[in-house]
């Protein structure tokens, strides 16, 4: 294990847990409010805790995820590091999927969650996440990589998973961008009190093109797809937990939403989660440690 990466992830685990414990139990605010966007529109606003100045909808989808961060993130972040430093090579690998997963969670927060306390918590979650994933990917070789996989890797099924999801997450953004934008003046709907879509726009410039390309390495047997591939089943495991997470807090609130958005969104990404958790553990389970 690279040296760096035993202060790195540390230093992301405290970081991740003052964010998470913060998000869900630091008082504060008066309850939801009304206030009026930029572009004139009536925006029901969270008013509670950390994420007082957030919409409704994405204050309670943050402390969704900050429930799933606690409960489940970190302690797999934890036990990955514990595995890695051991010696398992196949633990590093997951510590990959989950390194990912803090910075993509670091990055969401630095830029799209309206400003509090903790901004610079956020902004050092997402440093120490972007160089953690880029050190950790530099400790694996490629060709021996591929060597550790077994016959029974499910080649084509990960390629098809990873081609859909990334084809899939993009299509569903940009189902909510495009009309809007062939509106003069138009903008989506949830985007509330925010001036722009930090989510969308980094699922389809990074989320989706990785996912691609690890599905159509996979399908060449080119190494690559095998390092890629690991860290983004990981990846899209987590998201449908959070997804999960989001929509309960978001229920709690008393936010209902119309079934096309249960079946259409929510149901996609935690079908998508529960296909990324088979394939994970296929993964894992034909990849030899040595």
């Amino acid at each position: 294990m690279n040296k760096n990466l035993l202060w790195l992830v540390p230093l992301i685990a405290i970081l991740a847990l003052i964010g998470a414990l913060a998000g869900l139990f630091l008082p504060g605010g008066d309850g939801p409010f009304t206030f009026t966007s930029l572009r004139g529109h009536d925006v029901e606003m969270f008013g509670r805790g950390l994420y007082q100045y957030d919409t409704l909808l994405v204050g309670a989808a943050l402390r969704g995820t900050d429930a799933v961060t606690l409960l489940i993130s970190l302690p797999l972040l934890v036990l990955f590091f514990w595995k890695a430093r051991r010696g398992s090579q196949n633990a590093m690998l997951a510590l990959l999927g989950v390194l990912f997963y803090f910075l993509y969670k670091g990055a969401s927060l630095t830029f799209s969650a309206a400003f509090n306390p903790l901004f610079l918590v956020y902004t050092a979650l997402f440093s120490a996440g972007l160089f953690a994933v880029i050190i950790t990917m530099t400790t694996f070789d490629l060709e021996s990589l591929a060597k550790r996989v077994q016959p029974g890797f499910p080649h084509r099924g990960a390629a098809i998973f990873l081609l859909f999801a990334g084809f899939g997450t993009l299509l569903i953004w940009l189902s909510e961008v495009i009309p809007p934008i062939l509106v003069a003046g138009g903008a989506p709907e949830i985007m509330g009190t925010y001036t722009t879509l930090f989510t969308h726009g980094f699922d389809s410039a990074v989320i989706t093109p990785a996912a691609v390309i690890a599905g159509v390495c996979l399908l060449r047997r080119n190494p690559l797809g095998y390092l890629l591939a690991a860290p983004i089943l990981i990846l899209c495991t987590l998201i449908g937990a959070v997804v999960i997470g989001q929509t309960v807090v978001q229920t709690l609130v008393g936010l209902v939403f119309p079934p096309q958005i249960y079946i259409g969104m929510i149901g996609t990404w935690i079908v998508m989660g529960a296909f990324a958790i088979g394939l994970t553990v296929s993964f894992f389970r034909n990849l030899s440690e040595s």
